[in-house]
């Protein structure tokens, strides 16, 4: 999932690896954390440990800014569908939480 919002990178990349944060947009789910590049990408353990998630973040302008979100080694396609459809949900979440409390 890709989605734009109307932050600076240096908010959306906080959005993720702070954990206070990320519960606004990403309730009930355990990370465990990766390898980050500060405002350039993050990673993590997906609750059990047996996938992972990758986050990439770009600047669009001072103000404006992209991320794009992979969720990886999915056992299945009906799983990755499935995964596919919660990012879509959880970034469009992010882009609100995040766009509501700059304002």
């Amino acid at each position: 999932a890709t989605k734009t919002v109307d932050v600076p990178v240096a908010r959306l990349y906080a959005a993720f690896v702070d954990p206070k944060l990320r519960e606004r947009w990403l309730p009930g789910v355990t990370l465990t954390d990766g390898a980050t590049t500060a405002e350039r990408s993050a990673r993590f353990g997906w609750e059990d440990g047996s996938t992972r998630l990758s986050a990439s973040f770009a600047p669009l302008g001072d103000a404006k800014s992209q991320v794009a979100v992979q969720h990886e080694r999915l056992p299945d396609a009906n799983m990755a569908a499935e995964m596919k459809a919660f990012w879509r949900e959880r970034v469009a979440a992010l882009k609100a939480v995040l766009e509501a409390s700059d304002r």
